[in-house]
């Protein structure tokens, strides 16, 4: 059975309204592998301090240790392509199975600044939480990068405002 669907043409028909997931026909057998690889990770370390925000968080190279190892064991691999398609950038991830089954989602790549620093700090940023959300990649510890970085005062009292305007 053939395991993929034209994606191309599938996004080009369903641009307007992207959904950011897509999938072979069949997942079965991924999903058997990704199960059972997932009960054997381990969790990512948070190794890595943000000493702006004084935390400790699981950096990429920490989750994809605690996971690509027992992904391969099963069949699975991940990529993470920046595609761009009409002047937009997208990065895609794509967990593949042996089998040729896969599933893929994207996410529109708008980095606070354009220089090339700031846009290679910023796909780090996604590749990391789309893999470990890809893969079901937990951190040990309290993983807060980007939690402390919130500013709860601003966010409450945009909700805030928001809730006025219903």
């Amino acid at each position: 059975m053939d395991t993929t669907n034209n994606i191309s043409s599938n996004l080009r028909e369903r641009w307007d309204y992207y959904d950011p997931i897509e999938s072979s026909i069949e997942l079965n057998e991924l999903f058997d592998a990704l199960s059972k690889a997932q009960g054997e990770m381990e969790e990512a370390k948070t190794d890595s301090k943000n000493p702006f925000f004084k935390s400790n968080y699981a950096d990429l190279a920490s989750i994809i240790r605690a996971s690509r190892k027992v992904l391969a064991k099963h069949g699975l691999s991940v990529i993470q392509p920046v595609r761009t398609f009409q002047d937009k950038r997208y990065l895609f991830t794509r967990l593949g199975h042996s089998s040729g089954q896969w599933i893929e989602g994207g996410i529109p790549l708008c980095p606070p600044k354009e220089d090339i620093q700031s846009l290679g700090s910023y796909i780090t940023y996604l590749r990391r939480y789309c893999y470990a959300a890809m893969v079901g990649v937990v951190s040990s510890g309290e993983d807060d990068d980007g939690e402390k970085a919130m500013d709860r005062k601003t966010i409450d009292k945009m909700v805030y405002c928001e809730r006025q305007k219903v």
